[in-house]
């Protein structure tokens, strides 16, 4: 964890590269309709990054209170700029090591948005998840697909982007099991981004491929696994 806060900390442009990617942002726009926050729902929101995913989850549910855990103390620093910047209230913490702080069944939703990956545990990361979550409660977890590992392995090398420094890609039978030991069900799994990158009039054909292909062909083909999933009451 201590080099996976090294290297996030090592890159300040951060959300200037993501801005050009359309990919980054599509994480939270393509899992917002999949579920709802309820009003006035406790969120648990790790990894927050720099608090994009907090701001336009908060805009969305306005009742909403949300905790937010930062993977380096700089991410931790942003997160607090940004939901200041958009006059919005959420308590950050630097999330270094498990368990976490929180009492058992804390939270009514819990998001962790490519953030599995960059855990050396990925098993216990999700039974904490499970933990601090009520029984009924909502847990959305995106991850990248193994079979893009190639992808960002060349992406990094040549500079494409920020790189994904410390991680391992967690197969998707792993993470069913994974969930069933922590009591939660997949009430859905989306697979989205056929194409991450490029010129608008790719994206567009790639937004459309998703559409029109069944979930079968997209579960091997698609950069992001999207999990909705319910704690056994």
């Amino acid at each position: 964890m201590q080099d996976v806060a090294a290297h996030w900390d090592s890159v300040p442009e951060y959300d200037t590269i993501n801005a050009g990617i359309d990919s980054y942002f599509r994480r939270f726009t393509d899992s917002a309709p999949l579920f709802t926050i309820p009003d006035g729902a406790l969120v648990l929101d790790i990894d927050c990054r720099t608090a994009k995913g907090t701001c336009f989850f908060q805009e969305r549910s306005p009742t909403a209170r949300f905790v937010c855990g930062a993977m380096s103390p700089t991410f931790k620093t942003r997160a607090l700029a940004q939901l200041q910047k958009h006059g919005y209230q959420a308590d950050v913490f630097v999330f270094e090591d498990l368990p976490l702080p929180f009492s058992d069944a804390h939270f009514d939703t819990v998001l962790t948005y490519e953030t599995l990956e960059h855990t050396p545990w990925p098993d216990r990361f999700i039974a904490e998840l499970s933990r601090v979550l009520k029984p009924g409660g909502t847990l959305v977890l995106t991850t990248p697909s193994v079979l893009w590992e190639p992808v960002h392995w060349l992406s990094a090398t040549l500079h494409l982007d920020h790189g994904e420094g410390p991680h391992r890609m967690v197969p998707r039978c792993h993470i069913y099991h994974a969930f069933a030991e922590a009591s939660l069900v997949v009430e859905q799994e989306r697979s989205f981004v056929l194409i991450p990158v490029g010129p608008r009039w790719l994206l567009r054909i790639g937004k459309w491929m998703e559409r029109v292909l069944p979930e079968s062909v997209l579960r091997v083909l698609c950069l992001r696994r999207t999990f909705i999933c319910r704690k056994h009451a």
